[in-house]
């Protein structure tokens, strides 16, 4: 796509993200048989759960007190004074954060007193299929590790990306995007594997987790948090795969006390309905403020410079929402075209937004590596904006407990 918008060379669908620096697809086999192979084929809707009611209750209230889980829920009571100003410098918002060459889809979380740093895998020989780094401030990171060393047998290897985490009681449940094997055209679906540790290694389940195979598949897993301690998982259904237009949507349902099921029906998040976003919403991430939902996504081609992040106000974690801009918040500037896939962090101190800009444009959109770039949001009871203020504090060292990754 030209800097003017109009495609100069056809885009990528959601299925293929990432695919042209990747490795050839594995031949077609079939999706149902490679579905039936991993375990129960999941076609329209999503695999529920039984609740367990031993689920872990947390807010960011508690934040000091959690034993991890990723924030998403700003504190309440936000007063106009307390607002963090408008950032000064609107071309240039964010902060490379220095684990995050050449990486995307960040996430970041707080566990056991360090920040944990998830983005999408990293090819190679052999790939990185999770890597995930740990810091206690934003200037000293760990060596980049595989939270996910071996994958399902229904998963290409090479191809995962758009992970999370979070723990339930005393397990870690990473939720990740794979391509299926022998998908035609490539289709991704929605893993989830376990562990003791928010580092790994991560034991992945055999079939996948959410796969809505009649919506050409399902991507970009998040877990919110709200208020009362209630866990929802948000995606994307891939409507786009295979550079179709269909228009895509973004849901959530309720999670079970486990992480490993679905609790009831998906509930229709939004999809587009502004020039901007094209055919395309993707990558929800949820945050409430002062009694406020918001859906952070992003809109249009991930591989154009007219990708974007928006930010939607939802009347509950179910929906429905609406973006009250036909704006984006954040669109192609002098730190990168094309920002997307971006996620939300919330401590006591502030609300910051994770994202990586795609630096260049389709037929050669690798170059130069993409980074992990955070920036503050301010909140107004009716807006999001573009704040000033560094990255988020350092964590006291003296409580930090060393995670040592398990061979």
């Amino acid at each position: 796509m030209s800097d003017s918008g109009q495609p100069i060379s056809p885009p990528a669908s959601g299925g293929e993200r990432r695919v042209r620096r990747r490795v050839a697809l594995v031949a077609a086999v079939g999706l149902v048989a490679a579905l039936t192979t991993a375990g129960t084929v999941h076609t329209g809707t999503v695999r529920t759960g039984a609740v367990n009611t031993g689920a872990v209750h947390t807010t960011v209230h508690a934040l000091a007190a959690r034993a991890g889980s990723r924030p998403a829920t700003a504190p309440s009571g936000i007063a106009p004074a307390d607002r963090p100003p408008v950032t000064a410098d609107p071309g240039a918002p964010g902060l490379v954060v220095p684990s995050g060459q050449d990486q995307s889809d960040p996430v970041l979380t707080v566990f056991e007193g360090r920040y944990f740093l998830y983005t999408s895998g990293i090819p190679g020989s052999p790939p990185v299929n999770v890597p995930v780094a740990s810091a206690t401030d934003f200037g000293d990171w760990s060596p980049v590790g595989d939270a996910l060393p071996a994958l399902p047998h229904w998963a290409v290897p090479g191809y995962t990306w758009a992970p999370d985490v979070h723990r339930f009681g005393s397990a870690y449940v990473l939720y990740f995007t794979a391509m299926v094997v022998g998908s035609k055209p490539a289709m991704e679906c929605i893993g989830a594997a376990t562990g003791t540790a928010p580092d790994g290694p991560f034991t992945p389940a055999s079939a996948p987790f959410i796969c809505q195979i009649d919506q050409g598949g399902s991507i970009d897993p998040r877990v919110f948090t709200d208020a009362d301690g209630t866990n929802w998982m948000l995606w994307k259904s891939d409507q786009n795969i295979g550079g179709a237009t269909t228009p895509t949507k973004m849901w959530s349902q309720r999670l079970s006390g486990d992480g490993l099921g679905l609790v009831g029906q998906p509930a229709f998040l939004m999809g587009p309905d502004e020039l901007w976003q094209g055919t395309i919403v993707e990558a929800p991430d949820m945050v409430e403020v002062d009694g406020n939902y918001w859906v952070f996504y992003s809109g249009n081609w991930f591989d154009q410079p007219a990708y974007a992040i928006g930010a939607a106000r939802c009347q509950s974690p179910m929906g429905p929402c609406s973006d009250p801009s036909p704006w984006p918040l954040l669109a192609s500037n002098d730190q990168g075209r094309g920002p997307g896939e971006a996620s939300v962090f919330a401590d006591s101190s502030g609300v910051w937004m994770l994202y990586s800009p795609w630096r260049s444009q389709a037929p050669h959109p690798d170059y130069p590596l993409r980074p992990v770039v955070i920036t503050r949001i301010g909140f107004t009871p009716t807006s999001t904006y573009l704040a000033a203020g560094g990255p988020p504090p350092s964590l006291d060292v003296l409580t930090a407990r060393t995670l040592l990754t398990a061979p």
